[in-house]
Parts: structure tokens; sequence; C-alpha cells
């Protein structure tokens, strides 16, 4: 099923007015709204902003609310005091929140407030309200997801169904084996009941004759004769049954013990099995073990080549949060549950105060001794994401939430550590300045 994506179509150029104090704050908006094909001014403070209204016009303003000097809300009244600037609507563009303040802003003059971590979707709601895109929809197919398939998991699954097999197998034979042994023995019980019987019809036949034969027809010693034939005869079925009742009861008491080892084996062979089952269970774990932690040093190995950034910007770069959206899902993937941490480190620059009283990069044939200080524009600044790109901050919104045993954080490192070494003091700033870019980075660690 194809997923609805929303497209922007130009009615005219028009043109913005970000006013925030916050350098790394004015780029990200400034390149959110030229995804828009908007012209973007830019103001570092309130009284700036309203100097620059004076000579230009511009079609929305976005003002931050905490400033130096004039904050957002006292620029706001300003401008909304001046007939030729009234008109013109004003966002609040800040990370203050709640309906109090809301309020506040709106009756000075705001149409609304969006939050430093704007989702571009929320920016469009706002622009397409205020008239400056218009939009149309088109379709496009998604990806097919690739499936990642641990091959030790399948081996130990596999081993585990031969086990059982086996077992199964040697339930049958012993069952076989039961079922065999009482044939036997009822067989050896019906052919015993067959020769008691017959011996019985025959003792049954010779009485009937005798009865038939009587004093006068036969002669005395015929009869004597017939009664020790008799006499023998019981005797002799007497001896059979005995030697049929010991033959009986020896065949049935081999067969019980026959059955008992029978039972005995087929636990042995159980518990030989399931043991051998537990042991390939733990080794394939090990293994699998062994195979995560080998993949999170080589992730984390990749993750972290190249993380140094200029001191204006962002140490949370867009090429870092492609990297970690291409392996987040890998980790996913592989059964990883914990943090990936991305911690912000900050260089000391050599740098000098222009005529506006600002601090810029020292010119790199100047001696280090020279420089005015020795540090980093933002280390006074605690807030995150003030060190965010827009691609980066965009990642942490679409992960939050989205897999609780799967957390990404992007910290502040309270005392930041040395990557490589700084040069000595007779260095020129353009030596020192290397050592600090590279020294201004982020490094990512996993937490299990």
């Amino acid at each position: 099923m194809g997923v609805l994506q929303q497209r922007v179509v130009l009615m005219a150029l028009r043109r913005a007015l970000v006013v925030d104090d916050s350098r790394s704050a004015r780029m990200a908006l400034k390149k959110l709204l030229e995804e828009h094909q908007l012209e973007v001014d830019l103001a570092d403070s309130g009284e700036s902003a309203i100097e620059f209204l004076k000579k230009a016009s511009v079609d929305v303003i976005f003002m931050d609310h905490t400033m130096p000097g004039m904050d957002g809300l006292e620029a706001v009244s300003a401008i909304k005091a001046n007939p030729k600037t009234a008109t013109i609507p004003v966002m609040m563009y800040t990370t203050k929140e709640g309906e109090v303040y809301v309020g506040q802003a709106r009756a000075l003059g705001a149409v609304g407030v969006l939050p430093k971590n704007v989702q571009p979707h929320q920016l469009f709601e706002m622009l397409l309200n205020l008239g400056l895109v218009k939009e149309r929809r088109d379709t496009a197919e998604p990806e097919e997801p690739e499936t990642y398939v641990l091959d030790d998991v399948d081996r130990s699954l596999e081993s585990q169904a031969q086990g059982i097999a086996v077992q199964s197998l040697v339930t049958r034979i012993l069952e076989d084996q039961h079922l065999t042994l009482r044939a036997d023995i009822l067989r050896s019980q019906r052919s015993f009941a067959k020769e008691v019987a017959h011996e019985l019809l025959k003792e049954q036949a010779l009485l009937s004759a005798d009865e038939d034969i009587t004093e006068d027809d036969a002669p005395q010693t015929g009869a004597k004769a017939g009664g020790w034939w008799l006499r023998a005869a019981l005797f002799v079925a007497l001896v059979v049954a005995c030697f049929l009742a010991v033959q009986f009861k020896l065949q049935r008491d081999g067969a019980v013990a026959q059955l008992a080892q029978a039972e005995a084996a087929k636990a042995d062979l159980a518990a030989t099995n399931q043991l051998a089952i537990e042991a390939d269970n733990s080794a394939a774990e090990q293994q699998i073990q062994q195979i995560r932690d080998s993949a999170l040093q080589g992730f984390a190995a990749i993750l972290n080549v190249n993380t140094g950034a200029p001191m204006l910007a962002p140490a949370f770069s867009a090429s870092l949060a492609q990297r970690l959206a291409d392996i987040l899902p890998f980790l996913s993937e592989m059964g990883f549950a914990g943090d990936v941490v991305v911690t912000s480190h900050l260089g000391r620059f050599c740098l000098m105060i222009d005529a506006q009283g600002q601090y810029q990069l020292a010119p790199d044939d100047l001696p280090m001794l020279s420089c005015d200080y020795v540090g980093h524009i933002d280390e006074d600044n605690n807030y995150v994401s003030d060190r965010l790109s827009v691609e980066f901050a965009q990642l942490l919104n679409a992960r939050e939430g989205a897999t609780p045993e799967l957390e990404l954080q992007a910290l502040d490192g309270v005392s930041s550590a040395e990557y490589v070494p700084y040069p000595g003091s007779q260095a020129s700033a353009g030596q020192w300045n290397a050592a600090a870019q590279l020294n201004n980075r982020v490094e990512v660690s996993f937490r299990p």
C-alpha cells in the first residue's frame, strides 16, 4: 500500500525573518524554511529585528523568547505597535510552553507558538495556514524491508529438534518391545491351558471306557491294568502342569526384569538428551553474545570516525544522524537492548574579539600567545538542543518511544575529554585551532 507524502508548491517567493540569539537555532530554522522555498533573513536580537523592519518588509516573523536586552514578547509588542509592521504575522519560536505562555503571546499579537524542535509537518501546517505555501499529494511505494537472520540461532533450534526426534524414536522402540513381551507371555499362557485341557479330556475318555467294561466281560487283571495306567497318566499330567507353571513364572519374571531395564534405559537416555540440549543452548547463547559484542565494537568504530566539527557548526551533524539511522535497525535486529549514547565534547579554540564585540577564530598566522581568549563560544550553554543539526533533531524525535528497548540519547559532556593533544604555547593559532577542531566532536557508546 502506498504512503501519502506531502509536497509544497510555491505561490510566490515569500520572505521570513528569524530572530534568535542562538546561531545554531537560527541556522536550523533557516534551513527548514528554505526547504519550502522561502527567502530567510536573520537577526540576533529584538532590537536588530526592529531596525531591520524599518528598511525591509517580510511575510512572517519567527521570534525567540529569551534574548539579552529586549526579549521576544517585548519585541512583539513593539512590532504590533508600529502601523507599518502591525499586520506581519509573528510566530513565537521558543522552548517555553504552557497555556499561560501561549495566551500571553497571543494577547500581545503573536499568532501562535512553535517549539524549538519543531517537526517538518508542524512547520508546513503553520505556513499553509498563513497562506505561504499550498499542498498537493502524490503516492510512493515503500521499499520492502530487509530481513536479517542469525544463523547460530537456527543451528541451535535445529540441534534441539534432532534431540527431540532421537528421544521419540527410542520411546517407540521401547514401547514395541513391551508389546512383544506381553504377546509372548499370552502365547505361553494359552499353550499351557491347551495342554492341561488335552490331558483332562484324555482322563475323561479313560474313565468312560472303564465304566462300559463289566466285571464279567473283563478279567480282573485288565481292571488292575486300567487303574495303573490311570494313575500314571494323572502323575504325568501333574508333572507337566508343575513344569509349565515354573516355566511360566520364569518367563514372567524375565519379562518384568526386561521391562524395568528398558524403562531405566529410557529414563537415562531422556536425561542425557536433556543435558545435551541444555549444553547446546548454553553454547549457542555464548556464541551469539560474542557475535553481538563484536558487532557493537564494529558499529562504535564506524560511528566514531570523522565526528569533529568546526566551532560554529552543529556538533550533532547531519552525516552522523544518517549513520545512526542506518545502524539502529541492525541493533534492533540483533537483539541489542539498552541506550545508544551520543556525547558532545567542546574544543578549546584560539579566539579574537572583533569590532562588534563578538568572538571570532584568530588568523592562522597569529601566535598562540596573542589570542584574546582560549575556549568555546558555547561552553556556558548547557542546552544540548543548540548543538543539534536539523537532521539530528528529527532523528531524536522519530526515535522517541518508537522502540522502548532501544533508546537514543544526546548528552552534553560536562568535562570535555581531549581526543588529540594541543600543541605547545609556541604554536600558531592555525595549528592550535586544527587540534581544537578535532577535539570539538561527539563520541558514540552503547550501554546495555
